[in-house]
Order: C-alpha cells, then sequence, then structure tokens
C-alpha cells in the first residue's frame, strides 16, 4: 500500500501473482478485486512512464516488460470476468493500441522490433509505413488464443434457447480457426511438436496455446448439441440412425478433447521423476472441461459405441491430472469430483444403445490415444437429494459454504455464494442438479452411499442444467459473485 501513490512495475507483477494465488484458492471476490487494483495501478504506471527515462539505452526492455505485464492483466481479465455481472478490468480503450507481446529472442536480447496490436493495426510507435514489423511473440498467440476463447464465453454467457444463433456458432469457430491459421509453422497443432517445444523449454507455452484453443473449440460445439437435446422433439432414435451434420460436430468435440489429454499427456511423461507436476489452472479447466464433455456424449449415446473405450480413457486419464492438480489448487477440487461421478456412471455401463455407424470411428482418436493407468479405481459413491443430516455433512468443509447432501451446483457451492474462505452462503433453496463436491484441499473423497446410484439419463439432466446455468463458469472462477 505505501507504493499506490507511484507504483512500480515489479508491484504490479506481485500483485498478479497475489491474483492466481487467491484464485487458485477459490477466494473469487478477493481475486476480482485485486485485478481491479492491478489493471487501475498499470494505468497509472502507465502514465507516469511516459514522463520517464525517454533516453535509457534498456527503453525497450523497460516498455516490453510493462506491455507484457498489461497483457498478463488482460489474460487473467477475461478469465475472471467469465460471469454474468462481472464487469472487465480492462477496457477495449486501455489495450487497443498496445503492441502483442514481441518474440522471446527479441525480448531477452534487447533488440528494439515492431509488433501488430491485437486488432492487428501497426504499433502507434513505427516511425512510418514502410518499416518492417516482426512476427507476434510466444505470449502473443496466449493473448489471441484467450481472445478467441473470451468471445466464446461472451457467447455463452449471452445466449438463451430463444436466442441461439448457429451463425454465431460457426463465426466463433472461424475465429478460432484464424487463430490457428496465424500461428508461425512451429507452433502449429502437428504430431510430435509438443515433445519438440518441451526439448527446447517451450513445452508449456505450446499446450498453454493450443489447450485454450481446444477448449473454445469443445465449448463452442457443446453449446450447439447442448441446445439440440434441450429442444423439444430431439429424438434418440433418430440420432441413433440417421447421419447428419451434428455428427460432425461430436467428432471435433473427441477430436479436441484428445488433444488436450495428449498434450498433458505428453509433459507428464517429460517431467523429472522427482518434480511436482504442476499445471496452470487453465490448462486443468480445459481437460476438465473435455472429458466432463466426453462423458456427458457418451452417456447421453451421441457417440458410436466403438469409441466408449476411447472415451473412458480420456476420462481416466483425465481423472488423474485433476486429482494430481487438487493437491495444489483447491479450485480444482470441485472438477476432480464432479469428473468421479461422471466416470463412475460411465464404468457402470448405464447408457442409452449407441446410433447406428456404418462406417468406422477415426484412427486418430481411438487408435492413437495414450491412456495411463487408473489411480482412481475406487468407486464413487453418491447421494440422491434429500434433506436430512444436511448439516453434518457441511462440517469440516473448510472455507467452503455449506450446502446440501446430494447433488448440487457444480462449483461445489449454491447461487449467489460470496467467496468461500470469506463468507457463508445466504439462507435460502439451494440448487441440486449435480454430484456433491468437496472442497477441503485435498484430493476428493468417497462421499457415503445411500440409495441406488445416478443413472445416465439422471445425469446427463442434471450436467445440461448446469451448463445452461453457467455453473461451469461459476466454478472455474472460484465460485464467487
Amino acid at each position: 500500500m505505501q507504493n499506490l501513490d507511484n507504483p512500480s512495475l515489479a508491484d504490479i507483477q506481485a500483485l498478479c501473482l497475489l491474483i492466481i494465488h487467491e484464485w487458485g484458492n477459490r477466494n473469487a471476490v478477493r481475486a476480482y478485486v485485486y485485478l481491479g487494483q492491478a489493471s487501475r495501478m498499470a494505468q497509472m504506471y502507465r502514465i507516469i512512464a511516459v514522463h520517464q527515462n525517454r533516453g535509457d539505452p534498456d527503453q525497450f526492455i523497460k516498455d516490453e516488460s510493462f506491455r507484457r505485464t498489461l497483457w498478463l492483466i488482460y489474460v487473467l481479465d477475461c478469465f475472471l470476468t467469465s460471469s454474468p455481472g462481472r464487469q472487465p478490468a480492462v477496457s477495449h480503450h486501455d489495450i487497443k493500441d498496445v503492441p502483442l507481446p514481441c518474440p522471446d529472442m527479441s525480448y531477452n536480447f534487447g533488440t528494439p522490433v515492431y509488433v501488430r496490436t491485437l486488432a492487428g493495426g501497426p504499433p502507434p510507435a513505427l516511425p512510418d509505413p514502410s518499416t518492417p514489423m516482426t512476427e507476434v511473440g510466444e505470449f502473443g498467440h496466449i493473448v489471441m488464443a484467450t481472445q478467441a476463447w473470451r468471445n466464446v464465453i461472451e457467447m455463452l454467457t449471452t445466449v438463451t434457447s430463444a436466442t441461439f444463433s448457429e451463425e454465431e456458432c460457426a463465426s466463433l469457430e472461424a475465429g478460432i480457426e484464424a487463430v490457428r491459421s496465424s500461428l508461425p509453422m512451429h507452433f502449429m497443432d502437428k504430431p510430435g511438436h509438443i515433445n519438440l517445444h518441451i526439448t527446447m523449454g517451450s513445452g508449456y507455452t505450446y499446450a498453454m496455446l493450443h489447450c485454450l484453443l481446444h477448449c473454445a473449440t469443445i465449448m463452442v460445439n457443446r453449446r450447439r448439441l447442448l441446445h439440440l437435446v434441450t429442444t423439444d422433439g430431439f429424438n434418440h432414435e433418430t440420432w441413433r440412425i440417421v447421419p447428419h451434420v451434428h455428427l460432425q460436430t461430436v467428432d471435433r468435440v473427441f477430436a479436441a478433447a484428445h488433444s488436450v489429454v495428449s498434450l498433458l499427456l505428453a509433459l507428464e511423461a517429460n517431467t523429472d521423476k522427482d518434480a511436482v507436476l504442476n499445471f496452470p489452472l487453465v490448462m486443468l479447466f480445459s481437460c476438465f472441461t473435455a472429458c466432463s464433455t466426453v462423458a456427458w456424449f457418451s452417456l447421453k449415446g451421441l457417440t458410436p459405441g466403438d469409441v466408449n473405450e476411447t472415451a473412458e480413457s480420456i476420462v481416466r486419464d483425465g481423472m488423474r491430472f485433476l486429482q494430481d492438480g487438487a493437491n495444489i489448487w483447491i479450485l480444482a477440487v470441485p472438477w476432480y469430483r464432479h469428473l468421479s461421478v461422471m466416470n463412475k456412471v460411465l464404468r457402470n455401463g448405464d447408457r442409452p444403445p449407441q446410433r447406428a455407424q456404418a462406417e468406422p470411428a477415426a484412427p486418430s482418436i481411438k487408435d492413437d490415444t495414450a491412456s495411463q493407468p487408473d489411480n482412481n479405481a475406487d468407486p464413487m459413491d453418491y447421494e440422491r437429494p434429500q434433506s436430512a443430516n444436511a448439516q453434518e455433512h457441511a462440517d469440516g468443509r473448510g472455507s467452503e459454504p455449506p450446502r446440501k447432501s446430494g447433488f448440487t451446483t457444480i462449483n461445489g457451492g449454491s447461487a449467489g455464494a460470496s467467496t468461500p474462505a470469506t463468507a457463508s452462503p445466504p439462507p435460502g433453496q439451494q440448487k441440486s442438479d449435480s454430484p456433491a463436491p468437496s472442497s477441503s484441499g485435498q484430493p476428493a473423497e468417497p462421499a457415503p452411499a445411500s440409495g441406488s446410484d445416478m443413472t445416465a439419463a439422471e445425469l446427463c439432466v442434471a450436467f445440461e442444467r448446469q451448463l445452461l446455468e453457467l455453473d461451469d463458469l461459476a466454478a472455474f472462477m472460484g465460485g464467487g459473485v
């Protein structure tokens, strides 16, 4: 607080680390408030720095350091405002004239270069139109992927069943593909590229970039099918027997989900055995989105029967990553618990008859899936909704708001709950639509069983309601306001 009158770049960067820490610990309101503070400090730093050190030989490095910090705030802002009511801390005016991050080589060696803005225009500092501009840097591609991801989120948070537009989905997919096509050859999503990047030390950068793009692809295509299955007149018999355009949508989701899990598997395989594997939150959420969507497709009967083994393999690998992530990030605990229940129902084989499929499944999805041993083979028991002993189950959950046992929202709390570490939920009826996760800070443990297990149909109905109510996005931000 002592440096608020004259914020330094180090102060702003330290605040960004604090934002990530609070976010990962499910302190959603704290992270959001710190985000606003970091944005305001960056604006003040920008004004003050304009009048200082203009003749410094290291001015390019200082300017680029600020630009990268501002783009980090923008990325965090895209993530932490992924819910209605969360106003962005970074406006379009704040970034419209800011060049994207330059290549790391130019930054590390202090070589001045000119890079385009996020909108594609030349930077204001470009001496004249004939001055050559360099390509966007590694971090710059992540910024562009984040913008494409955020555009999908804006559609999800504003569209309704009445306003759903296939044209808007097609436009969003075109935006995602535009980012992919703009990548340099060594950043293209091709087999084996992740291993080369791991060798060069840029494996996490490459994986983060493509996890964002694959997650966006999954979410926009999942919303397509969600609209289809929740619209009156949806017929499973027609889906199973008659090929139609939505089969390609399922294939695209499976391909993207396979790619997400494969990226994480490659990073895991190249991690030192004594090192602690710590995936960024966005990569873990991409994994959860991929695996839960694949499980839903399989349980709903939207996939051919010969890919069920692939679906179970993808979900099983995702379970391991989320379980390990829950040991580090409290935010990931509800994701793991939710996927655990989906995995149990999936392994029970309680799913509708699969649609007829004349042609074989694509080998890139089934044959190339590298699965790992199931480290969570014990069954996950859960309860049907009931009113008895609700307070008993709420005890011992640390910072998480108490809730009823049985099905709750995916984010582990009730609608309108405040930040878990700072407040208790308001009185009133809680939603009860998904398996109850636990957020004690440790990997999930089986809940005591009472009554029969959940069926695939019941789980699909609950999951679809969660998606319509944006519970997955609330869980991504920490379940706060």
